[in-house]
């Protein structure tokens, strides 16, 4: 299956028109980024960057790659200082916010890795990058639980709750499909997650 078809699958078929109208900077993809100091300007905080960023964004421009880096790497960062080191062993939940240059096409990933293989961690959010370029959007935030013995329960209770909230409309939320959301804002979807760490369910795991 080709990334566009997977797109437009993902998120049903009255967003194929939206896919096919996002802006693409005159058919430049977001510049290619890695995580070191190559793409890093030591002069250029995180905060700084992502307000770069936006304005990048919301003048429809082609943001430098060391703007996107910088973003991306804080996210990372992010990462590291709520969940701890992502090659730990256990289940985790995360949530991944993804900022696109259209604004319809920014979104919220809810999401869990397992415990068999602590890489995963890395490779599931990588991977969820790579899916997002399609629609030229950017890790803009990130946070993921400390490692438990399972988070099974506590992903379907945060998908639940966020699939609850887009039916009754009691948060501005558009559920697209199961794990992607729409119109909330990080900070509040990862509010509903912290919400959903029962005690006596979420045994996590020492550091």
């Amino acid at each position: 299956m080709r990334e566009e078809d997977l797109y437009t699958k993902q998120y049903k078929g009255d967003e194929q028109q939206s896919v096919a109208d996002a802006p693409l900077w005159d058919q430049q993809a977001l510049p290619a980024t890695r995580l070191n100091a190559q793409y890093r300007n030591p002069h250029l905080d995180s905060l700084t960057a992502k307000v770069m960023l936006g304005d990048y964004f919301d003048t429809g421009r082609l943001p430098p790659a060391e703007v996107v880096a910088a973003v991306r790497h804080q996210s990372w960062r992010d990462l590291e200082y709520k969940g701890g080191s992502l090659d730990a062993v256990g289940d985790r939940l995360y949530v991944l916010f993804f900022r696109s240059m259209c604004s319809k096409l920014s979104y919220v990933k809810v999401g869990r890795t397992k415990k068999e293989d602590g890489a995963q961690v890395r490779e599931r959010i990588m991977a969820h990058e790579g899916e997002a370029k399609i629609a030229q959007a950017v890790l803009f935030d990130a946070w993921i639980s400390r490692p438990c013995v399972s988070a099974v329960e506590w992903e379907r209770g945060v998908k639940k709750h966020l699939s609850a909230a887009a039916e009754e409309d009691i948060i501005p939320v558009e559920q697209v499909k199961a794990e992607y959301f729409r119109g909330i804002r990080f900070g509040q979807a990862v509010r509903v997650a912290q919400m959903h760490e029962d005690p006596t369910g979420v045994v996590f795991l020492a550091p």
